[in-house]
């Protein structure tokens, strides 16, 4: 079956720029002006034939004109009317879908204008003295995650690294040295350089620290052995300031010093695992393992959520793995790694939702949850969840705890083992659930936190339902 894809918004304002009239374009596709207007209105999808007729008249990135942002874009704008300020603008999803639809460019600018103000907004409250500030729309951590995103959690400049970096390394390998081993024997050759691994009582809550005097990587022995492996790739990167690094720093003219450090420290992570997980080796193991995460593990010596991030960055152009979406929560909801993929959003701001199965993880530690869900808008997923095993901790202290979630649009399920004796599959069986519930407009759910945006709250003393809200339909 031919994949079907609504761009409409694209589609006209594409026309609209090369300052062709819908008869013009009709003419150059082929196809009746009436159906181009439908096709613009996305009352009818542009087909992929389409789509390639459509790149060999005119010259257009197809790949980014066939991605459908409406999606995150509509995800955005909810959460935008769901703050406070515009509390009292009911406003539906119909409308957030036509404004959207018909005038993409102006939501963009709503978004960024809103976006200005909280940034100013969170200044004012930093410097009110209340301490009420937790990190909003503009922090570090949101700016650095967008940046993975425009970018498809995918740089090939890093696995062009990764891979000449590894050659090197492995190159004098003899016996059973693994990768580790090699890599202890390659930072010596670097004078003055050493890695020490040291007692945990020594390096406490420290897992890896970089003695810039003794020039020492010091990691902890708490660290298991894919842990030690990546932590000691991260630091040799930062160490040498690999030149991806710094150039990609510098392409996106990163002036805020708290972004830089943290996209540099993430750039690293990402080198570090290109150089565990090979991306054409990596990717040909996930198909031949379907994609296997245990056994991937295994072959690879990385850990659970190693491979799992892994594999949402197989996105090179002429050698794509499955588009999955990545999430770490930890047990009240907290949402602490997060990469969409897929038509799958995230909610920027609050937790997940509560129907989801990531967060039934903790009840049932080690144990992979496998769910079949669809949100509010006939999206359908497939998700893999399991916690990921508690770190070391010193005595009298709690370690965090966290899950992770892997998912994929549910048309990709057959390609991943897991989904062969899934039940909920075989019946066709769907959990709903939400991207969060300031942006959900399931309103049947008895275990909604916050009403959804544009819709009135009402409480009558003489009824009681079994979800904390009574909302308008």
């Amino acid at each position: 079956m031919q994949e079907k894809i609504l761009v409409g918004h694209k589609l006209r304002r594409f026309r609209q720029s090369a300052g062709l009239s819908q008869t013009a374009m009709a003419e150059a596709l082929d196809i009746s002006p009436s159906y181009l207007n439908l096709l613009e209105h996305n009352q009818r999808p542009l087909t992929v034939a389409l789509l390639l007729k459509l790149g060999n008249r005119f010259d257009i990135d197809m790949k980014s004109f066939a991605e459908d942002d409406s999606p995150a874009l509509m995800t955005d704008l909810a959460e935008v009317f769901a703050d406070p300020l515009l509390s009292g603008e009911r406003v539906s999803r119909r409308e957030l879908q036509d404004l959207v639809t018909a005038a993409p460019s102006a939501a963009r600018g709503m978004l960024s204008l809103f976006q200005a103000y909280r940034k100013v907004r969170d200044q004012l409250e930093l410097n009110s003295g209340d301490g009420r500030r937790a990190g909003g729309l503009d922090s570090p951590v949101e700016r650095v995650r967008d940046l993975l995103q425009q970018a498809n959690n995918y740089f090939v400049e890093a696995e062009a690294a990764a891979d000449e970096f590894r050659e090197t390394v492995m190159a004098g390998t003899t016996g059973d040295k693994g990768l580790l081993e090699s890599l202890i024997h390659h930072t010596a050759s670097d004078p003055g350089l050493r890695v020490r691994i040291l007692p945990a009582p020594v390096m406490g809550s420290q897992l890896r620290r970089y003695d810039y005097h003794r020039r020492e990587i010091l990691l902890s022995e708490a660290l298991l052995r894919p842990q030690r492996t990546f932590h000691l790739l991260v630091q040799l990167a930062l160490i040498r300031s690999s030149g991806f690094i710094t150039d990609l720093t510098e392409a996106h003219g990163l002036e805020d010093e708290g972004v830089r450090s943290l996209f540099r420290t993430s750039l690293a992570g990402y080198f570090a695992a290109a150089v565990m997980m090979p991306y054409d080796s990596f990717l040909e193991a996930a198909r031949d393992l379907r994609y296997d995460l245990d056994l991937l593990g295994r072959r690879f010596g990385a850990s659970f959520e190693q491979v799992c991030h892994r594999l949402t960055s197989l996105n090179a152009p002429q050698a794509r793995g499955i588009p999955f979406f990545f999430i770490r929560v930890d047990d009240a909801g907290n949402i602490s790694k997060r990469l969409a993929a897929g038509g799958m959003q995230f909610a920027k701001n609050g937790g997940t939702c509560p129907r989801w199965d990531i967060h039934k993880a903790f009840r049932t530690p080690d144990r992979m949850l496998f769910q079949a869900a669809e949100l509010p808008n006939g999206q359908k997923f497939f998700t893999i969840a399991r916690t990921v095993p508690r770190p070391w901790a010193p005595a009298g202290e709690s370690p965090p705890e966290f899950a992770v979630a892997l998912g994929c649009e549910i048309h990709h399920a057959c390609d991943l083992v897991y989904a062969d004796e899934f039940d909920g599959l075989k019946r066709r069986q769907l959990d709903p659930i939400g991207i969060g519930c300031a942006v959900c407009e399931r309103m049947d759910c008895a275990q909604r936190a916050h009403p959804p945006v544009g819709h009135e709250v009402r409480f009558d003393g003489h009824t009681r339902r079994i979800g904390l809200y009574d909302l308008e339909g």
